[in-house]
């Protein structure tokens, strides 16, 4: 299965201040060089509505930069909880066989194509999301920063109490 033992790092560049994950089925009705951004992704309540129901799920980085995501299965091990003690939990519900991986940015000119390096291949179902990180030894969010992101297969979709935009950053 693509689930079990994921152990999947991408190096993400970001122009934008935020991540977005999506699955195929979740877009599939956007149209080419449509602004979602603006239309329908821009405001708190807006974020908060897609991350609840797990389409298209972002959350705020604090800045742009130079991340790793690290794709792992299940949940943080105590090792993991300790030295990247910066986390929220968040879901996807993945229509497809695949979860992109892009800048918050990509949003404001939809383009459908999502590059190989920045697909994580998974199975079909909803799987919670937990992030974590610590800022970096430098002192500025995105300098090369890491970002753990394990996914634990459920049931069904979790009941989220995000009411705006995640943030994975602390002033």
């Amino acid at each position: 299965m693509k689930y079990d033992n994921l152990n999947i790092d991408i190096k993400l560049p970001l122009d934008g201040m935020g991540i977005v994950f999506y699955s195929d089925g979740a877009v599939k009705d956007i149209k080419e060089g449509y602004n979602y951004f603006q239309n329908e992704y821009s405001e708190p309540e807006q974020v908060a509505k897609h991350v609840k129901k797990g389409d298209i799920v972002g959350f705020c980085t604090g800045s742009g930069g130079d991340y790793t995501l690290k794709f792992r299965s299940g949940y943080p091990t105590e090792e993991v909880d300790e030295l990247y003690p910066l986390q929220i939990r968040l879901a996807i519900d993945v229509e497809g066989n695949r979860i992109c991986i892009k800048d918050l940015f990509w949003l404001m000119d939809w383009d459908s194509y999502c590059p190989e390096e920045q697909q994580v291949e998974i199975e079909k179902g909803i799987y919670h999301i937990t992030l974590c990180t610590v800022k970096p030894k430098s002192g500025i969010w995105g300098d090369d920063q890491t970002i753990y992101v394990y996914l634990n297969r459920l049931n069904e979709m979790p009941q989220l109490a995000w009411e705006g935009v995640p943030m994975l950053f602390k002033d």
